[in-house]
Formats: C-alpha cells, structure tokens, sequence
C-alpha cells in the first residue's frame, strides 16, 4: 500500500465494528431461530436480532471496497499475490485446522478412521461454516487488479450501470430463484441470475462508491428499514407459511442484507469522532470472527446461551462472546508471525 495514503479510515473502522458485532449477534441468535416454534415470542425475538443484525457480511465488503479499490493506495498484483492472498489461504486452513480439531475431541473421535476423514474434508475445503467468508475475500483478491482498473476509470453513469447491473443479477435474480419465482422459465433464462459468491465482487465496488459519494443520514436511515423490513417480514411470512425456518431473505446476498450494509456504511460516514476504542476493535474484528464461534460453543457448554428471555439475552451473549475474542485477539496480536498471517 502506498505509505502516504491514511492508515485508518474513521467510517470503516466504524462500519466495521458493527459488522463484527452483527455476526455476533447472527451466531447468538441461530439457535434460538431454528428451534422455533415458529411465530412464538422467543422465535420472534430470535428473528428480530437475526434481521437487524444481517448486513454483517456485506458490511465488511463494503469496508474492503472502500479500502482496496481507493485509488489513493499503490496496489499491486504482485502484493496481491504475495501478501494478500497467501495471509488468507493461511488464515483459511489454520483455523479450519483447529475447529476440525476440536469436533474431533468434542465428539471423541480419535480413530484412523476419523482422522482420514477429517484431513480429506480439510484438504477439500469442507470446513467450518462461518469460515466460507475467506474464500469469498479470497475471489475479491484475485479480482482485484481488473476492479481496480474499472473503479479507477469509469465515470459516475457507468459506475451507476454497473451497480443495477449487479443488484439485478447478483442480488434480485439469486433470490427469485430461491423463491422458487424462475422455475417455469426456460433453461438458459434460469442460468441469468448470478452465484451469490461473485455478487461479493459487487459489494466491493458499492464500498468504493459510497466512499466517494456518501448517501445522506436519512437516505441511509430509509435503507436499513427497508433491509429490515424485508428480512423480518419476509422470514417471517415464509416461515409461517411452511411451519419451519426459511432463509432466503436471510441470505448474506439477498437484498434486505445489501440494503442494511449500504445504509450503516453511509451513516459511519456522518461526520463524527474517531474513538481509540474504534479503531482497536476494527484491528480486531478478523481475529474475531475466526474464533467467535468456538467462543460461543463454549459458553453453550457452561450454560450460557440464548435460550431464556431471548429479547436480551442473545445480544447479552453476543457482548459477552466480543469481549471473550477480544481478549483472545490480545495476546496473540503481540506474536508477530501469528498477526501477520493468521489474524
């Protein structure tokens, strides 16, 4: 990076400590969504915490366009490869390591058996669920040089093209499709829609944009209602409906998540102070993330989980499991080597 661009974005280590407090409270809340009954207090309760917390993934997108794709800052794709990519694919399979390692001890499966399976499912990328965001960062990396190049040269029509390009086929057309709302039309219409994982790419290049261009505070505000709204209401509706959990207004991709994520990152860029605390969390969310869920297994196991009064106990745990990672983020940011690839 280019050592005359800032160091720290005030707006993103903002939005990213909220997108790492939104995956804490996604986690806390899991169980007590899927163990219904559905349309109950505590499932309703449940849906609550899991809808207004659910821009965490495009949230922290965003955050890396803002900063990736900042023409400020001399990227290469030699650093890209060298530095970038290597300190995932690290990151990705050391602790994909260490959760395989501990569902083997938890389950007390020590045999050869075991063992061969569990190497073959690491090797194969068959890892831990929260982890599926590394190999998503990873796309972005490996994408970078071309959007880079796009961002850095695309006026402000096309880079509004671009972004309803995006939003129509990477965030409308995969939900439609899992609505079920494409099934009666013809093959090729049906392959129109794209991956979900490339609609990361997307994300990106909004973070970039919103950079440059902030929404207004009321803008932003409208935007993460509506988010909310559809991922609430819409969970809400389906589950009803077919009497157990549907997810596809939940999904990290799905609209309502783009439009809460688009509105918290706007409003980090209201003009406000930079807090110290801040900006020490945001150094921390990645260390977060990674072990936060062998976190809040471990509370589950001492009887500290989400179960009663789920209206205030699930963000109670979700602040108690922050600040466990974060005292886990403490000390192993002093080993050098363990920060530089790890966390």
């Amino acid at each position: 990076m280019n050592p005359a661009a800032p160091s720290r974005v005030r707006s993103v280590d903002c939005a990213k400590c909220l997108a790492i407090f939104c995956v804490l409270l996604i986690h806390a809340a899991s169980d007590v969504l899927r163990g219904g009954p559905i349309s109950s207090i505590r499932w309703l309760s449940g849906l609550f915490w899991g809808s207004v917390s659910r821009g965490a993934v495009p949230l922290f997108l965003l955050c890396s366009g803002a900063l990736l794709l900042d023409a400020e800052r001399t990227i290469s794709a030699r650093h890209i490869w060298r530095r970038n990519i290597p300190h995932m694919l690290l990151a990705l399979f050391f602790w994909a390591a260490v959760y395989q390692i501990l569902a083997l001890l938890t389950a007390g499966q020590t045999d050869a058996a075991a063992l061969r399976g569990a190497v073959r499912d690491w090797l194969l990328c068959q890892h831990e669920g929260h982890l599926y965001y590394l190999p998503v960062i990873l796309l972005v990396y490996a994408a970078l040089p071309l959007t880079r190049t796009f961002t850095a040269h695309a006026d402000a029509k096309t880079m509004r093209y671009f972004l309803a390009f995006w939003f129509a086929f990477g965030v409308l057309l995969p939900t439609f499709r899992q609505l079920g709302l494409l099934q009666d039309f013809g093959g090729i219409v049906r392959q129109w829609p794209l991956p979900k994982v490339w609609s990361a790419i997307g994300c990106t290049v909004l973070g970039d944009a919103l950079r440059r261009r902030p929404l207004t505070a009321r803008c932003a505000g409208l935007l993460f209602a509506a988010g909310f709204l559809l991922c609430f209401a819409g969970t809400w509706l389906l589950s009803a409906k077919a009497g157990e959990l549907k997810t596809p207004f939940l999904e990290g991709f799905s609209p309502g998540p783009c439009l809460m994520a688009a509105g918290l990152f706007s409003l980090c860029t209201q003009p406000q102070r930079l807090h110290r605390p801040a900006e020490r969390l945001s150094r921390a969310s990645f260390c977060i993330y990674l072990v936060h869920i062998a976190v809040l297994r471990l509370l589950g196991a001492l009887g500290l989980h989400a179960n009663r009064f789920a209206m205030l106990s699930i963000p109670a745990v979700a602040v108690l499991c922050g600040a466990i990672s974060y005292f886990i983020y403490l000390p192993l940011s002093k080993l050098p080597w363990i920060k530089r690839w790890l966390i």
